[in-house]
């Protein structure tokens, strides 16, 4: 006997959609309303609790909470759930994070910068006085260029440090 079916075939679970996609998105609440570090970490809970209907869903949500100097806080989000929190009250900005390549490790180089001519540009800005620098921390990668100790002779040997090994990096 044969059965034949005018219906269309359930979808597997294989087929079911997957939750959107998430990412690391900075909520920046400007100027912070608490001098109490906790205080301002458990605001961004509550206001991330609303978004997402629970404060685990938020305490698992954020990573990270800045409450000094500034508030807002870093946690993963979908697109559609960055635009959402971008109209809640005291929310000021919603960005994605964004990585930074450093273009450069020997600044000097790079600017041209040659500290022994009267008419370079440490002369003329006064050694940098007054002049504020901001600063990209990248960490620490062992496999950068930067850490190449090509031309470096031995290790003194009254070096007291250690040597870390990394992913391609070999400390000996």
């Amino acid at each position: 006997m044969y059965w034949f079916s005018t219906l269309p075939p359930r979808p597997s679970p294989t087929r079911l959609q997957s939750p959107p996609p998430t990412r690391c998105t900075i909520v920046y609440m400007g100027e912070k309303h608490h001098e109490n570090p906790s205080t301002v970490r458990n605001s961004h809970h509550k206001l991330l609790s609303t978004l997402l209907g629970s404060k685990e869903a938020a305490r698992s949500s954020i990573l990270y909470s800045y409450r000094h100097g500034f508030s807002g806080f870093a946690a993963r989000l979908t697109e559609s759930q960055a635009e959402k929190i971008s109209e809640f009250p005291g929310v000021v900005q919603v960005f994605p994070n964004r990585i930074h390549n450093v273009h450069t490790t020997r600044s000097w180089d790079f600017l041209g910068v040659n500290h022994h001519s009267p008419k370079n540009i440490l002369t003329k800005s006064k050694m940098g006085d007054g002049m504020i620098i901001g600063v990209i921390d990248s960490g620490v990668w062992p496999e950068s260029r930067s850490f190449s100790d090509e031309g470096m002779g031995p290790v003194p040997s009254h070096w007291k440090g250690i040597c870390q090994h990394g992913e391609r990096f070999n400390s000996t």
